[in-house]
């Protein structure tokens, strides 16, 4: 396995777009909502990250078999883990594991100290992946008010506290 440069390897934009669409679909689903990204649009989200110039890098598998992707997002506050995806029949073979270790270095190229990481609370395969990598500080929580008709599907517990999720 390689890790290559987006901007290596930009030819294959298709092979990471359909990644983009994977990992966007899964995210809906965690929030109990169809969603069917087209290539088309995860073309165009992909286009937004590098125009950003935002790092974006894949795991490349004998040379075009595309096995999972990163992408991290920073300013001036610190660098997050904006997309992180390996295609299922990849995942338990450390390909995640290389992948991340690839993305903690970047950081410290860029000057950070931390990595953050965004996560779906129900998303335990990353949560626990995550726990996996060392990462067990919790940073924070977002909280915001219900707004008129507004419907949940979900809630999440986070200690004694029970929450409405959306």
């Amino acid at each position: 396995m390689i890790i290559k440069k987006y901007e290596e390897i930009k030819a294959n934009k298709q092979e990471i777009a359909q990644m983009i669409k994977s990992f966007r679909n899964f995210l809906a689903s965690l929030k109990k909502r169809d969603q069917d990204m087209t290539v088309k649009e995860a073309l165009k989200e992909l286009e937004y990250y590098n125009d950003k110039i935002y790092p974006i890098y894949t795991a490349v598998i004998n040379k075009d078999d595309y096995a999972g992707y990163f992408i991290l997002k920073y300013d001036d506050d610190g660098v997050w883990l904006e997309h992180f995806f390996v295609k299922e029949v990849y995942r338990k073979q450390d390909i995640g594991s290389k992948l991340f270790q690839k993305a903690e270095k970047v950081v410290e190229q860029l000057g950070y100290v931390y990595l953050y990481n965004w996560v779906h609370p129900n998303n335990y395969r990353m949560i626990n992946f995550l726990k996996k990598q060392g990462y067990d500080v919790l940073n924070m929580i977002e909280i915001r008010k219900k707004i008129k008709k507004e419907k949940f599907k979900s809630s999440i517990n986070v200690g004694k506290s029970k929450f409405r999720y959306n």
